[in-house]
């Protein structure tokens, strides 16, 4: 008897079984700050009259060149209450600060201590070496999965005492469900790692690395695969050069990668490019991986269901959900938010992408965040076709800093110019006063976030700039000199 996963029962076993995690990595070094960024402020004073109408001039002035004329902003206090609007309700492309929505929406569903686990799973105990019957690798969406846990999954099998298996490996990808790549996002993308697919199963960002050695010029560019199996083919070649110059072209319907072009003999390095048929080439890998470690696998490797009660010969857990949020926020992951937004989708019992947009809307009418306008075509904003109003994400940070989610969703945001996508934004006053999301594709410069004044507490705004001039240098000037005047108030 099989059946489809779902996240909910993932969850339960993580409660009741132990594994060993994946560390998470050190934190990158900061610049010190003397200001603590975002207090709460619960009692700070509310603005009087006559502060209300200098800070909206002072606004009205930083958020009045170029695109920002016609930029679509909103300010609201801890409470929600506005500040300063503009084209508040209008919805606009948020590109990257859509990420915001999905990983507030996924800390509410899971919990920041929610961790994924990945399985090795059979019918039966290994008997005298053999393990009869198939043996399932089962996946319910880590971001985080490696080709190193996986390996550290092959090597306690192996553990175990297993040389051979009768039967199949078996691919379990189905809490997720829906097409791997998003058919609204630029095809000129999805030759790129930051365009990988989604799935239950995705090994190491749903990417594979080719690591160039060049040699001698004129002779060939070794070309190795990385992690090495039978699901990846290359085709053509590089040739050693006095400069580097290549293409890698991969088949759009198969792990097919074409290389033409040359590389200086002193640029050894590596590329990552997305694979497709993310479980069978997960499979595929740590078929390999068996291989090495003396594993055979009689009956090859194929996707399916796992049985319904089954032996668990290895569990991996993913870092905590907390850490993978502030990863996913810190270096804007494209891959980490299509995962969650899956995963959240799938606690309405299957991992789609309309099964997310479904939760993340039930979010936003929970803590009373209007929704008018909204089209979530994605987790990443990686779509043009997103939606959402600068209203809705404001409101939405401000009712999220207050509830029990709230100190690890703030605190997964980078402090602006000083980490992660935003730290090299040119803010004086506001530096270490201020955490937020940015967002870039093509005409559209977005920022949403957090700012703790020095008087009147948190405040939460979302700027979203969708124009041919978005990124002109007044309007990144415009956006921090407006940090400032709020960390100033």
């Amino acid at each position: 008897m099989s059946r489809r996963r779902t996240l909910a029962a993932a969850t339960l076993a993580v409660a009741v079984l132990t594994s060993c995690a994946r560390p998470a990595p050190p934190p990158r070094p900061a610049p010190r700050v003397s200001a603590t960024p975002i207090a709460a402020a619960a009692h700070a004073p509310a603005w009087t009259a006559a502060e209300m109408r200098a800070l909206q001039a002072k606004l009205s002035a930083a958020l009045g060149p170029s695109a920002l004329a016609s930029s679509g902003i909103a300010i609201v206090d801890a409470q929600g209450r506005p500040l300063f609007l503009r084209r508040e309700r209008t919805p606009f492309t948020p590109a990257s600060t859509f990420k915001v929505l999905v990983g507030a929406t996924a800390l509410e569903m899971l919990g920041p201590q929610f961790r994924f686990p990945t399985t090795f799973e059979s019918l039966a105990e290994p008997q005298d070496g053999t393990l009869h019957g198939d043996v399932y690798l089962v996946g319910t969406g880590d971001p985080t999965l490696t080709r190193d846990d996986l390996r550290a999954g092959v090597a306690a099998l192996a553990r175990t005492g297993v040389r051979s298996v009768d039967g199949a490996l078996v691919a379990d990808a189905s809490v997720f469900a829906g097409a791997e790549v998003n058919h609204d996002w630029d095809a000129d993308d999805l030759q790129y790692g930051y365009a990988a697919g989604t799935s239950a199963l995705a090994l190491d960002q749903g990417t594979v690395e080719f690591h160039l050695e060049p040699t001698s010029v004129g002779a060939p560019v070794r070309i190795q695969v990385v992690p090495p199996s039978d699901a990846v083919r290359v085709r053509g070649g590089l040739v050693t050069g006095y400069s580097t110059m290549l293409t890698i072209q991969r088949d759009p319907s198969r792990n097919d990668f074409t290389f033409d072009g040359h590389v200086s003999p002193y640029a050894e390095q590596s590329f990552w490019r997305p694979v497709v048929g993310l479980p069978q080439y997960t499979a595929e890998v740590a078929r390999a991986m068996m291989r090495r470690r003396g594993i055979t696998i009689e009956g090859g490797v194929k996707t399916g269901l796992a049985p319904l009660a089954p032996s668990v010969l290895w569990r991996h857990r993913s870092p905590p959900l907390g850490t993978i949020v502030r990863e996913m926020f810190f270096e804007s992951n494209n891959h980490f938010a299509e995962q969650l937004l899956r995963a959240v989708g799938a606690t309405r019992g299957v991992g789609t992408e309309a099964n997310g947009a479904l939760v993340e809307r039930a979010e936003l009418d929970r803590v009373g965040a209007p929704s008018a306008g909204l089209h979530v075509v994605d987790g990443s904003g990686l779509a043009p076709t997103d939606r959402i109003a600068p209203l809705t994400l404001a409101t939405l940070l401000a009712r999220v800093a207050a509830e029990r989610i709230g100190p690890a969703f703030v605190s997964a945001l980078p402090r602006v110019g000083i980490e992660g996508t935003v730290r090299r934004r040119g803010v004086t006053d506001a530096l270490g006063r201020a955490r937020a999301k940015s967002g870039h594709i093509k005409n559209v410069n977005a920022l949403t976030g957090y700012v703790d004044t020095r008087r009147h507490g948190r405040v939460a705004f979302a700027i979203l700039v969708n124009d041919r001039r978005a990124d002109d240098g007044p309007v990144d000037q415009g956006i921090s000199d407006a940090l400032d005047v709020l960390a100033r108030s």
